[in-house]
């Protein structure tokens, strides 16, 4: 941002240091603005838990819902059974008893799709086996089939570009544009495995702060397998996958009963980089398990805990290396 100072002179206004990036998870989502101010809002309430904490930060919202869907949620529609209805809003804490009625045929639709988490993505369920896998991404998550199915690509909605490439560089294009400031990424559901993969792909090329994985499915057997095999990774069942040398630290929260988070160990799954960092591991209280969707994978909740509220204030705090320090640590 430019602006004029004395005598007409115009000089630039100096930007944050640090930024904060946003990156979603499955599914269609309000529109980029929307969203992006609710896990703002979100972040602020997690923050607000830590005493001395700052008050404001830079964030942006690594937004790919509208690579998927042609149309965004609509906040106006309020009927639960149509597509662009939103059945998990941001609501302030504390949670209240939800106002809506739903039909009959949604609350069996809501009860399906928490039944068919608990079989796949249980510890012994069908997530394990590669044939099983597949066919449940295929029929019910649209985003993970496009996203690990080379052959599907965006010509089927209006471009050439492979869905997987698209995704990717929306976040590349964020690493770029802030390549000059300390980021901290948050990366909720499939934004983790987003993550991961740039991350990893761009390790000679970035150095990120911290990464914040949030209800990461990193840990399920075959999407792993699946990193291993699309990064070129040599890998067999049991396998450590590697930490990205570009990244300086790495939290990983989970709720006890979100089930695309039920392999929640990721420090088990991922062996240290050249710096000694692995996830960090952190149960944490998702408070969306109280609204009408009882749903302790989501977003908004992950994001206003105290644990992550203390990462985001840590952050912050934290005084850039100095050129000396930098120096050091390369020749370590």
């Amino acid at each position: 941002m430019i602006k004029k100072g004395l005598f007409g002179k115009r000089k630039k206004r100096k930007e944050p240091q640090t930024i904060i990036l946003g990156i979603h998870g499955l599914g269609n989502k309000p529109p980029h603005a929307m969203i992006k101010s609710w896990w703002k809002k979100a972040l602020l309430e997690g923050l607000k838990k830590v005493e001395g904490a700052p008050k404001n930060f830079s964030f942006g919202m690594v937004y790919w819902a509208d690579i998927m869907y042609p149309l965004p949620l609509n906040p106006r529609i309020k009927d639960p059974d149509h597509e662009l209805h939103i059945e998990e809003p941001y609501i302030a804490e504390p949670i209240p008893t939800p106002k809506i009625r739903y039909t009959p045929w949604h609350l069996a639709k809501l009860g399906f799709n928490k039944f068919k988490e608990i079989a796949f993505l249980s510890k012994n369920g069908l997530a394990n086996y590669r044939m099983p896998f597949d066919f449940v991404i295929k029929q019910s998550f649209k985003d993970l089939d496009a996203y690990y199915n080379e052959d599907q690509t965006k010509a089927e909605f209006m471009d050439q570009l492979p869905v997987k490439s698209l995704i990717r560089n929306r976040l590349r294009r964020f690493l770029y544009k802030h390549r000059d400031k300390r980021v901290l990424i948050v990366a909720h559901s499939m934004g983790s495995l987003i993550s991961y993969d740039v991350l990893y792909m761009l390790q000679n090329i970035y150095t990120i702060d911290t990464l914040v994985t949030m209800g990461s499915p990193l840990g399920l057997p075959m999407i792993r397998e699946n990193i291993a095999k699309d990064l070129g990774i040599p890998y067999e069942d049991g396998d450590q996958l590697p930490t990205p040398e570009s990244i300086d630290n790495w939290y990983n929260l989970s709720d006890e009963e979100d089930h695309f988070a039920v392999f929640d160990e990721l420090a088990t799954f991922f062996a240290p980089n050249s710096k000694g960092i692995h996830p960090t591991d952190m149960l944490v209280d998702n408070d969306y398990k109280n609204w009408v969707t009882n749903n302790a994978h989501k977003s908004f909740g992950y994001l206003r805990t105290p644990e992550m509220g203390r990462i985001i204030a840590d952050f912050l705090h934290k005084k850039p290396a100095t050129f000396w320090e930098k120096t050091k640590k390369l020749f370590k």
